[in-house]
């Protein structure tokens, strides 16, 4: 957790000092900013993994990050029904896969999904006006061990990587040797693939402990392109 909060802190303070240089488009990869407001088909995940189909609001990224916000849901006749999202696992719209992310020290808070598995690769987008909508969103990239509930963003993971990585796959021997290492292929630009590389073998070892809301990634394929 101490990690995860220092990186953090870091990174909204970096956030703040040069905004100037923050890309202010790089989030609309992530949102459609027309259908704001707009029922769209999906699902919601409950605590329990049950997945119930339902068409769901779709809001700005403030308020579906937000964990304190309801989600609001429609039902018989178009009924508004709103959501706790501490009743819920994750929730999916417009094609983007919302989970309620834990962290060392029992904290957690609402990420989008990039890619799914022991570790998980997600996005938080940070408005540039807390607590009120926003002018745009800088775009931070996290990884999550779901497991040890160890995090890190990535500009932190990137420093002192080999350290910060081994911490996430410590239990993969050969993986961690060679990340320790900094063998070609296992340094910071490859983050994503040992990730993957990660995933696989847990899967191999641990069959049946990841729940997956989508479809399980084919990370050889990753791994390979």
């Amino acid at each position: 957790m101490k990690n995860f909060l220092t990186g953090f802190v870091l990174m909204f303070f970096y956030t703040s000092a040069f905004a100037q240089n923050v890309n202010k488009e790089a989030y609309k990869r992530y949102v459609t900013i027309e259908k704001y407001d707009q029922p769209m088909e999906g699902f919601i995940i409950l605590n329990n993994g049950k997945k119930v189909a339902t068409k769901i609001k779709y809001e700005e990224p403030y308020m579906l990050f937000d964990g304190q916000l309801p989600l609001v849901t429609y039902h018989k006749k178009n009924k508004e029904k709103l959501f706790l999202k501490s009743k819920l696992a994750g929730f999916f719209v417009n094609d983007r896969l919302y989970v309620r992310e834990f962290f060392e020290g029992d904290s957690s808070r609402w990420v989008m999904v990039v890619r799914e598995g022991a570790i998980r690769e997600s996005i938080v987008l940070q408005p540039n006006i807390p607590f009120d909508r926003p002018e745009y969103y800088s775009v931070n990239r996290l990884v999550t061990n779901t497991i040890s509930l160890k995090a890190y963003f990535v500009g932190r993971l990137a420093i002192n990587f080999g350290l910060n990585m081994s911490s996430m796959i410590f239990d993969y021997a050969e993986l961690n040797r060679k990340v320790r290492d900094a063998e070609e292929g296992y340094k910071f630009l490859n983050y994503q693939q040992i990730i993957a590389r990660y995933n696989m073998w847990f899967n191999s070892k641990n069959p049946d402990v990841i729940y997956y809301m989508l479809p399980r990634p084919d990370y050889q394929k990753f791994i390979d392109n």
